[in-house]
């Protein structure tokens, strides 16, 4: 109904193989994507952080998932090189300053992925894909 509608108003001129699989979907869900702005921190609170898409909720394109498996075993690593129990909150403060670091950057490379999907113009987005591809 409306929904096919719409999506093929706003498709309009794309290739034909797209525009036969809108037209052969039997229904359609709307799924918004959320993402957590490229900056975003927290104050630190001890004994809890987050990790993966709790701590940068980014668009879904691979970076997140690596994230968060990477800052699990950067997190274990810091927590078991901790002599001192007292020194516990500062290792995890010293992790999260790492994180939010690289998830800055990841979450602005993701976030520039996304507008290129979503272009509105697909044969620019497309040359972009062409060009970025290994050879």
């Amino acid at each position: 109904g409306a929904v096919r509608a719409s999506l093929l108003s706003r498709f309009d001129g794309w290739a034909a193989p797209l525009l036969d699989l809108l037209r052969a979907g039997r229904s359609f869900v709307h799924r918004p994507l959320h993402v957590l702005p490229a900056d975003h921190t927290w104050a630190h609170v001890p004994g809890v952080t987050l990790l993966g898409d709790a701590a940068h909720l980014m668009p879904p394109l691979g970076a997140g998932a690596n994230l968060a498996l990477l800052e699990g075993a950067e997190l274990a690593e810091s927590l078991a090189g901790v002599d001192d129990p007292g020194h516990l909150d500062s290792a995890v403060r010293a992790f999260e300053e790492r994180m939010w670091d690289r998830a800055g950057r990841w979450a602005r490379i993701t976030a520039e992925g996304l507008d290129r999907l979503v272009s509105p113009d697909p044969a620019e987005a497309l040359a972009l894909f062409d060009r970025v591809q290994p050879a």
